[in-house]
């Protein structure tokens, strides 16, 4: 009788942590940098900065910064492109409209644009006034990618 008991404790156990490790949050990176978008705007972009993406079910919250642009910020994106090739415009982002400030937005995202975050095809764009096709960009990676470097 107690290995039963024991069985079914084990079996608990193993879906209490299933479930719990489901419901984990993901915490992913983006490092803003300029990224010049025509061969004219190379030496006219300027500024960093850094968001932060945490991952919960399908609701990404987001969370970031960013400095010395060239200019006013315009407006800021989620895009679905893979590393080093541009995309569309997946979701619209909160963001101060000036040279420096900050980044947010709380997203529900498809299962098709978790699996492109899972997979590193999403990233972070800032356009500004001077440069609006954009300014800063920075793709998005796994945190703990970053944590190891």
């Amino acid at each position: 009788m107690k290995l039963g008991r024991l069985l079914a404790f084990l079996i608990s156990f193993a879906t209490i942590s299933l479930s719990i490790s489901a419901h984990a949050q993901e915490v992913y990176r983006a490092r803003l940098s300029p990224m010049p978008t025509t061969p004219q705007t190379v030496t006219e972009i300027t500024g960093e900065g850094e968001v932060i993406l945490s991952l919960s079910g399908n609701t990404l919250s987001v969370e970031g910064n960013f400095s010395g642009m060239s200019s006013s910020a315009t407006g800021a994106h989620l895009h679905n492109g893979p590393p080093a090739q541009p995309g569309p415009v997946a979701h619209t982002l909160e963001i101060d409209l000036s040279p420096a400030g900050e980044i947010s937005a709380i997203l529900e995202l498809t299962d098709e644009l978790v699996e492109a975050l899972r997979n590193n095809e999403l990233y972070v764009q800032v356009h500004s006034e001077n440069n609006p096709p954009g300014e800063l960009r920075g793709w998005i990676f796994l945190r703990s990618h970053f944590d190891n470097l």
